[in-house]
């Protein structure tokens, strides 16, 4: 498989959230030419592995700048970046260039600069609709913040996706509804994330809620949530594609769907990610160090230097494919599973007799009412699951 993606990370961002277990650190002073020439280490040596993997042709369908907050980068450095990907793979003619951002640190001259280096698409992290929320959230913008942003970009770029989070202990389910059905016929978008809020190891969340001082919302709550979400999407003409990604019609997100699909990427920066099959079929995983000081020690050098390179065992990884395709609306073919041993026959029919999946032309998918609940199901058809 020839299609290829390529996700960028930039470490540093103004604050840490509470919520997040992302590689992310305070920002500090760095030297942008340092940064530059670390990065480009990188996807040159990425680019001699996948020749070296029998990669003739690379079909480059996107590109990703994610963290951290990537908007925090000076545009030239993103600019310079996508130069040498461009000289080293060449760009797809519709080819996705996304930044991530926050709506403190996208302003209008900015925003114009990283358009004129090749960026395409934003990613705006507004996350909450109310000040509330996003003290909660412990966000360093104001809802007066992402309005007067948003204002300003609409105009400047047509493909705009925004982040938001939901089931918050101190939401109001009335008040939500009404927040985002407003603010959804205030800007034309073109994509939403919506996530619930999930309490992650090693967050300042995480300690809070193991000290009783957070509280997180009932199963029932969360499930009033996401079905009023999915509703007021619909109704103003978003596709759900995917679990907790809306669309309006061809504007889903290529980059984040090669991961779903179990495609080729490469991840470049600190803890960065690569997952690509290799010449004899086989999942392979590259990793990154993840101490943005020793990623760049190790990118700096003549020969560049991985944490570590590891072959995904088959079972493992057609585990993944499973899991990762059912996410999808579309469902995943399972003709793309070399091994069907550790699916359980037996379930998959009970939840098929139950109206829970479907099955047709050997295309296995949730029906969109059970999506909330992939986990459980996947659970039940994997023998042995092995994913958290």
């Amino acid at each position: 498989m020839d299609k290829l993606g390529i996700y960028i990370h930039w470490p540093y961002c103004i604050s840490k959230c509470p919520y997040c277990d992302f590689n992310s650190h305070r920002l500090k002073s760095y030297d942008s030419d340092e940064w530059l020439k670390a990065y480009k280490n990188q996807i040159k040596y990425f680019k001699e592995y996948l020749i070296s993997q029998n990669f003739k042709k690379f079909n480059l369908t996107s590109i990703f700048f994610g963290g951290g907050t990537p908007s925090l980068m000076h545009p030239k450095l993103v600019e310079e970046i996508l130069l040498c990907i461009n000289k080293l793979f060449n760009f797809e003619k519709n080819i996705e260039i996304t930044l991530e951002s926050n709506p403190t640190n996208l302003e209008l001259n900015k925003i114009s600069d990283f358009i004129m280096a090749g960026i395409n698409r934003i990613s705006l992290g507004v996350q909450g609709l109310n000040d509330t929320d996003l003290r909660y959230l412990g966000r360093t913008h104001n809802i007066s913040d992402t309005l007067t942003i948003l204002n300003l970009i609409q105009n400047k770029i047509d493909n705009i996706s925004v982040d938001l989070i939901y089931a918050l202990s101190c939401q109001n389910l009335k008040t939500w509804k009404k927040e985002l059905k407003t603010f959804l016929k205030r800007f034309p978008i073109k994509h939403l994330s919506a996530y619930q809020l999930v309490i992650e190891k090693g967050t300042k969340f995480y300690d809070l809620f193991n000290k009783g001082e957070l509280k997180s919302v009932s199963d029932s709550i969360y499930k009033q949530f996401y079905f009023s979400t999915k509703s007021i999407l619909k109704d103003n003409k978003f596709d759900q594609y995917e679990i907790s990604n809306f669309s309006k019609p061809n504007f889903f997100s290529k980059h984040n769907s090669i991961y779903w699909n179990s495609e080729n990427w490469i991840g470049v920066g600190p803890g960065a990610i690569s997952r690509i099959w290799n010449i004899k079929n086989q999942r392979v995983e590259l990793e990154n160090f993840k101490k943005p000081s020793t990623w760049l020690k190790n990118c700096l050098n003549k020969t560049v230097n991985l944490k570590k390179i590891t072959k995904v065992n088959l079972i493992t990884s057609e585990q993944e494919i499973l899991m990762m395709g059912l996410r999808l609306n579309q469902g995943v073919n399972l003709n793309k599973l070399q091994n069907k041993t550790f699916l359980d026959k037996i379930e998959i029919l009970n939840l098929k007799k139950e109206g829970i999946i479907n099955i047709k032309q050997d295309n296995l998918r949730i029906n969109e009412d059970f999506f909330n609940v992939h986990d459980f199901i996947v659970r039940k058809i994997i023998n042995n699951y092995q994913f958290s």
